[in-house]
């Protein structure tokens, strides 16, 4: 962290960084490509991203400690009934 980002959060002028969730995702096969559709309303997925390899889709939350990180995960993605498996990662952004 910088002098001047260190000087504005003792001020409170500036933001501190967010922690989030990186939720990974693994559809059962014959999932439709729209099976992702129903987490858009959630206030909490700030974004999805479709991915390549191990997983099938990725999206990042915005949930502030590992219990409702569960909770959300298994009431609202795991519900999904395209829903095979999840793994989730917690992340700090730097910048």
């Amino acid at each position: 962290m910088g002098k001047k980002v260190a000087k504005a959060w003792k001020k409170g002028t500036a933001q501190q960084p967010n922690w989030g969730v990186w939720i990974w995702i693994k559809w059962k096969p014959g999932t439709p490509s729209d099976a992702w559709r129903q987490w858009h309303a959630l206030k909490e997925v700030k974004e999805a991203w479709s991915t390549s390899g191990d997983w099938d889709c990725s999206l990042w939350a915005d949930i502030d400690n590992p219990e409702a990180v569960e909770k959300f995960v298994w009431s609202k993605i795991r519900s999904n009934q395209w829903v095979d498996k999840t793994e989730t990662h917690w992340s700090k952004k730097c910048w």
